[in-house]
């Protein structure tokens, strides 16, 4: 007997078997795209919302990209310029070490009447060899400062880049709930494809936007950095006047360390506000630079081995000053 007479002898039974009261199978109904939108709704809600969150990430790393690499530059640049100022602070102080232990010729000098010229020439020897150790340890200071920055940039671009992971990550979760829901026919919005587009043209456009504010943010930070800076170079400077009065009328040594210490910590500042204004002045070419910032730091040798009342009058007057209300 072969298959269909098996089956067909075997009806009544199998129908017997069913039963009249059994419900027939039937595949379940698809939902309608309202249906699965109002479904997805919180999810999509939180997509949307941990997107806004993150939608600085993208410009912002862009822009701290572009910080890091300018901190970059200026630490490359540092590197020959240091190596220069050392092999002059080197030439410097053989020249003046030189003719300070020149005994015979201070002797000679004396003798022929030229000793006035014989000390203004140690005198221009010592302030050269002073002049180039203090270019050097502001090139010096200058690196350092800019190591720093340059280690928390990098610091702050990791954490940004762990964030672009998430947003992106996010981005794809949204575009697969639309794809689920929109691909194919969609008679419930027939207006699709045309939304879309709008949807795609409004995020161009606030993508531009972003990376403006982005940058426009980034710079005014730098801006304020920098004038945090000036304003504690001039606080230092105060001090240092201080100080400084507080020697004329017999503060002594001490008294010239803490001014000498209040020009170093003046001159750090200067040096940070310089480089926050140069990475302003990169960013956006709005920013003006401020001009060079010169803090004298006299002499070691007259002001604190050779103190004296007149050493300390000279020196008074040599302080740049900066009202406490220096701003950019």
């Amino acid at each position: 007997m072969s298959t269909i007479d098996t089956i067909l002898q075997n009806s009544p039974y199998h129908a017997r078997l069913l039963g009249p009261g059994l419900p027939s199978y039937s595949p379940p109904t698809p939902m309608s795209t309202v249906d699965t939108v109002l479904e997805n709704s919180p999810y999509h809600a939180r997509l949307l919302r941990q997107i806004a969150e993150l939608e600085y990430v993208p410009a912002a790393l862009q822009e701290q990209e572009t910080h890091i690499a300018g901190l970059k530059t200026d630490s490359a640049a540092l590197v020959p310029k240091i190596a220069g100022l050392e092999r002059k602070t080197k030439k410097e102080r053989m020249e003046h070490e030189l003719q300070r232990d020149n005994s015979t010729g201070r002797f000679m000098a004396k003798l022929t009447g030229r000793k006035e010229k014989f000390d203004a020439k140690a005198s221009k020897e010592e302030r050269e060899w002073i002049e180039a150790m203090e270019a050097e340890m502001q090139a010096k200071k200058e690196q350092e400062v800019v190591h720093t920055m340059l280690a928390e940039a990098k610091a702050v671009r990791a954490d940004l880049q762990d964030k672009l992971q998430v947003y992106n990550q996010t981005k794809q979760e949204l575009a697969a709930l639309y794809s689920k829901i929109f691909d194919g026919p969609t008679p419930a919005y027939p207006e699709d494809d045309q939304l879309e587009y709008q949807v795609q043209q409004a995020q161009n456009r606030c993508n531009e936007i972003q990376a403006s504010l982005t940058r426009e943010s980034h710079i005014v930070s730098l801006l304020q950095s920098a004038n945090t800076a000036l304003q504690a170079c001039s606080s230092k400077i105060q001090q240092a006047l201080k100080y400084s009065k507080w020697d004329i009328v017999g503060g002594g040594v001490k008294s010239d360390m803490m001014e000498r210490n209040a020009l170093t910590a003046a001159e750090v500042h200067a040096t940070l506000a310089q480089i926050f204004i140069q990475q302003a002045i990169m960013a956006s070419p709005q920013v003006q630079a401020i001009g060079e910032i010169t803090i004298s730091n006299g002499s070691f040798l007259s002001d604190i081995v050779f103190d004296n009342i007149f050493t300390d009058l000279a020196f008074h007057g040599l302080f740049p000053l900066l009202s406490p209300s220096s701003s950019l």
